[in-house]
């Protein structure tokens, strides 16, 4: 974490961000400086800010949802070979599905208001945190089991000092890239039945041509991104600081 300088990064993205505008049609590709003025003017005189709030309300939750199931249901496969037999040919049978195909099926069970959004983000990163987890739950050592049972350790001990430890870097891991996936499905799902959200913003100003503000909505959900993934590194180093 001390070494990763996060300058560097910021800076090759708005050098990369210039020459485009210098090499490019500078209406489709507005200039960088004034893209982050018209960020902070949004943010602070317009409704930027509002859309920013409702997407990340939207997205929190169905992380949150999506982790506390996924979790659960990858321990469960993990720890218990009946319902491993029952859950994970389930899965598999399921995870490939594109899930995307079925919004207008979740549309029609759950409305067209912030559930269904939440619920499409969910059931795409459910499975795939459930089978990281599952992964990790039984990659862990035989001995670490043998070891519990020979202290005798209560069911409780054994996944609070043994399981879940030996789990969190991959749950962390997940995180990370169900962020990433989450903010992709996010800006999809804000497409449409909704006039609220930065999917729904950047949208509506490039309908309008108006470019300077649309790349300023993609800018503020890159930095809720880049906040969000640098937070989870922090949780990494705090506490799987071993790996």
């Amino acid at each position: 974490m001390k070494k990763m300088n996060p300058w560097i990064g910021i800076l090759l993205v708005f050098l990369l961000w210039e020459l485009l505008h210098c090499f490019v049609n500078p209406l489709l590709v507005p200039d960088p400086v004034n893209t982050v003025i018209t960020l902070g003017r949004l943010l602070l005189f317009d409704d930027l800010l509002v859309h920013a709030l409702f997407s990340l309300y939207r997205l929190s939750l169905a992380i949150v949802m999506a982790m506390v199931l996924g979790i659960i249901t990858g321990i469960i496969m993990g720890m218990n070979h009946v319902l491993e037999k029952l859950l994970v040919p389930f899965m598999y049978v399921i995870f490939p599905v594109p899930k995307a195909a079925l919004l207008p099926i979740i549309f029609v069970l759950f409305g067209l208001g912030d559930l269904s959004k939440m619920i499409l983000i969910w059931m795409i990163l459910y499975f795939q945190i459930g089978l990281a987890v599952y992964d990790a739950v039984i990659s862990i050592d035989e001995d670490m089991y043998i070891s519990a049972k020979t202290l005798s350790l209560t069911r409780v001990q054994l996944y609070r000092h043994v399981v879940f430890p030996a789990i969190l870097p991959s749950i962390l891991s997940t995180l990370r890239t169900s962020v990433g996936i989450g903010i992709a499905i996010l800006f999809f799902a804000e497409t449409y039945a909704t006039d609220k959200g930065l999917g729904y913003f950047i949208m509506n100003h490039w309908s309008l041509l108006n470019y300077s503000e649309m790349y300023s909505g993609i800018l503020l959900l890159g930095i809720i991104g880049y906040v969000i993934f640098r937070w989870v590194d922090l949780l990494r180093y705090k506490f799987v600081n071993w790996t």
